[in-house]
């Protein structure tokens, strides 16, 4: 064996490098396991994170790959158990099941009661819990979906009484969700199963409070009631029905008759408020019914209803009898006596309130046998500045340009003119028999020759829903109070001046309907 003396220097050199190698290793180790182990506990958390966000992204994918893939109910209904399920997961799950009970793949019976269901459904609310558990207790379950599309592709498999409770929701949540509205009617509407009597004041109270008069939907409510009219003894299911109808502005003359006669049969059992709702809705779509003076001889009693409290209250069962042209001289001095318009001004400022009182006092001045109050010519509610909705205005502007065109300059014709009646005549000139304009000119002498024409808009919001265009209660009676004034009134619709798409063919309309006009008796 070589002595350690005798080893060459280069390899003693080595040896004592990896001696001191050595040393150095343990005493790393030595110093490293005093190191505080926060930092190597950070390191690995960071790992721990990494891996979690790959595993949510790993699984949100897995989850959105069950529910493209899936066949059945059951393998969508089963993501709902996945811990890391999301709000999109569940909006996706919903809209397929929605799409597949749509197209009839699959029954809504299937999935409808099942928790699961109810619970991706629940994900998908606003409402606090206790809420939701009321809301997803039945079929009310589609108004708890964010996406409405999605709701509405339920509508088509659920059960008539069902969509109908779904409406009312709607209706008493006053949530407006055009895309639900529409499936909701279309789908009620063209079913053949008839509603009962509550179900159908239900679905018009929905529709007047949502402000959604659809034509078909309508078409059929009023065809069910006057089916099962006869056999119903609810008033107050009837009154829900009337006030509904007033609202929708609805003119329906087979069913405002089946009321009247329905009305007049249980007119004792009625209450009074009832009686004073069909009245109001008789006046806002201009209705007379065969049977109306026999209805309305129980508002002759003026002490029974002017004694109720309620001055306003009033003075709408007497507007609505103007309307109808059945108010007598004691009505009417009911309601411009100066005490009464004391009292009644002493209420909040009303609009509406002013226009019924000048409209009841316009119609007063037109009877020769009124020689009761009137209102006095210094009255605030001659004050009154009347103006139009935006869509009035819109189909003013179009008359304006059209007149402007027709009339070779202002003095031929005026716009605004105010009547201290209620209401403005919008435009206003002056004709002879051959149509030739005549200027207006207060000092010229009018011959029998001469016709004062007044142009009197009739937009959307003043013609009755469910008939051709007919005028409300409230155009109607403009139209004749402007006539007791001496005007040859022309209505010019919305759905022909507004629809013109060149001046030219509305100077064309108008003239066309000015010869009509005077042609007339």
């Amino acid at each position: 064996m070589m002595r350690w003396s005798r080893m060459p220097r280069h390899f003693m050199s080595v040896v004592r490098m990896q001696s001191s190698s050595i040393t150095t290793t343990k005493q790393v180790r030595l110093n490293e396991s005093k190191v505080p182990n926060n930092i190597v506990a950070a390191a690995f958390e960071s790992l721990k994170e990494i891996d979690n966000a790959k595993s949510k992204k790993s699984s949100f994918y897995i989850i959105n790959n069950t529910i493209d893939n899936a066949t059945t109910v059951e393998e969508i209904l089963a993501i709902s158990e996945i811990g890391l399920v999301s709000k999109q997961h569940a909006l996706k799950a919903v809209s397929t099941l929605a799409e597949w009970a749509s197209s009839g793949r699959v029954k809504l019976s299937e999935f409808e009661a099942d928790l699961r269901f109810l619970k991706l459904c629940r994900m998908l609310g606003k409402e606090n819990t206790k809420e939701k558990e009321h809301l997803f207790s039945d079929l009310s379950t589609v108004l708890g979906i964010t996406g409405d599309d999605e709701a509405a592709k339920l509508i088509s498999s659920i059960s008539l009484p069902q969509m109908v409770k779904v409406l009312s929701t709607l209706g008493a949540k006053k949530k407006r969700s055009t895309t639900l509205l529409r499936s909701l009617a279309f789908n009620i509407g063209r079913c053949s199963e008839k509603m009962d009597i509550k179900q159908s004041a239900d679905v018009l109270y929905a529709l007047a409070i949502l402000n959604f008069p659809d034509e078909v939907l309508l078409e059929k409510v009023s065809a069910d009631v006057r089916s099962i009219m006869s056999t119903t003894d609810r008033p107050s299911v009837i009154g829900s029905i009337v006030t509904s109808i007033g609202i929708l502005r609805y003119r329906d003359p087979d069913l405002l008759e089946t009321l009247s006669t329905w009305l007049e049969k249980h007119i004792d059992e009625c209450k009074q408020h009832i009686l004073i709702s069909y009245l109001l809705t008789l006046a806002y779509v201009n209705y007379k019914p065969n049977n109306m003076d026999n209805i309305i001889q129980v508002f002759k009693n003026t002490k029974q209803f002017n004694d109720v409290g309620n001055l306003s209250t009033w003075l709408d069962i007497i507007w609505s009898l103007v309307v109808l042209e059945k108010a007598d001289n004691e009505h009417l001095a009911s309601v411009l006596s100066p005490d009464f318009i004391s009292n009644l001004m002493k209420l909040k400022g009303n609009r509406v309130v002013s226009i019924k009182l000048l409209n009841i006092n316009g119609y007063a001045k037109t009877k020769l046998d009124y020689k009761g109050p009137l209102l006095d010519s210094n009255s605030e509610n001659f004050k009154l500045e009347l103006v139009r909705s935006k869509d009035k205005q819109a189909l003013m502007t179009t008359m304006i340009d059209t007149l402007s065109i027709m009339f070779p300059s202002d003095n031929f014709v005026k716009t605004d003119v105010k009547t201290d009646l209620g209401f403005i005549i919008d435009a206003e000139c002056m004709l002879d028999s051959k149509l030739n304009p005549i200027p207006l000119d207060s000092s010229r002498v009018k011959s029998p020759d001469t016709h004062l024409i007044a142009f009197m808009l009739t937009g959307f919001h003043d013609t009755c829903r469910g008939c051709h265009n007919e005028p409300n209660g409230i155009s109607a009676l403009n139209a004749r109070l402007a006539h007791t004034l001496g005007y040859k009134v022309l209505s010019v619709p919305y759905t022909e001046l507004g629809t013109r798409d060149t001046l030219v063919n509305s100077v064309q309309y108008l003239k066309e309907s000015l010869k009509n006009l005077l042609s007339e008796p």
